[in-house]
């Protein structure tokens, strides 16, 4: 969890289009903002909870999701 930088959501989820572009509060480190953005490509809305938080240095998946959202 230290790394994570967003969360994503499926553009087609209606639970989450009222949260796309807030910043969440990082449970361990206060000061750090978490966005939540949208990524279709990794993100299936009917598998899990439909939002997946992102940590681009931990997994290929998440580091790909960063360099198209432009995430740190």
């Amino acid at each position: 969890m230290l790394g994570d930088v967003a969360v994503a959501v499926n553009s087609k989820d209606p639970r989450y289009t009222h949260l796309v572009g807030k910043k969440l509060v990082h449970p361990f480190i206060p000061e750090r903002e978490i966005t939540v953005i949208i990524d279709d490509i990794l993100v299936d809305m009917n598998f899990g909870s439909g939002a997946v938080k992102i940590t681009p240095g931990h997994d290929p998946n998440d580091f790909e999701c960063g360099v198209r959202n432009n995430l740190p």
